[in-house]
């Protein structure tokens, strides 16, 4: 009985799994960049924050070692009929910065903004996640992700 409980909870996380990756949107596609580490505003300290750059088009992330974290990425809507746009981020540990990543989080989605009539908008956001300060450290690479809901082309 416990080993079909535990087939049935796998089972569950892959169905949780595949239905998050369904959510993104495939025009975006997943975007991962490597860590770069900030300068330390206290002297004789390691750095407190890491950047990651996703490409000109693809924006910018950030993460501190108290947890905070931020995203800002342009997202272009394509039609005149209305869409809701999410910007997710989350972040791994890889060799060589982001292969072979082992995701510490699950995906943080940070912005939600409804778009219509071909608008550019910019998805600009901050949070915290407390899980990320006992993993900060590990942290070598990022993925920003953007789903979609609605009128997506």
């Amino acid at each position: 009985m416990k080993l079909r409980a535990a087939g049935l909870c796998l089972l569950a996380a892959l169905t949780v799994s595949a239905r998050a990756q369904d959510d993104i949107d495939p025009r975006f596609g997943q975007k991962m960049a490597p860590a770069v580490a900030s300068i330390s505003l206290e002297k004789g300290h390691a750095p407190d924050r890491k950047d990651f750059d996703f490409g000109r088009s693809a924006g910018k992330a950030w993460l501190a070692d108290l947890g905070e974290l931020g995203v800002q990425v342009w997202v272009q809507h394509r039609g005149l009929l209305c869409a809701t746009y999410e910007v997710g981020i989350r972040f791994g540990q890889g060799i060589h910065g982001c292969t072979e990543v082992k995701w510490l989080a699950p995906v943080h989605w940070v912005t939600r903004r409804r778009q219509c009539n071909n608008a550019l908008i910019e998805h600009v956001g901050v949070d915290t996640d407390e899980h990320m300060v006992s993993v900060f450290d590990q942290v070598t690479c990022a993925e920003r992700l953007i789903r979609c809901e609605g009128n997506c082309k």
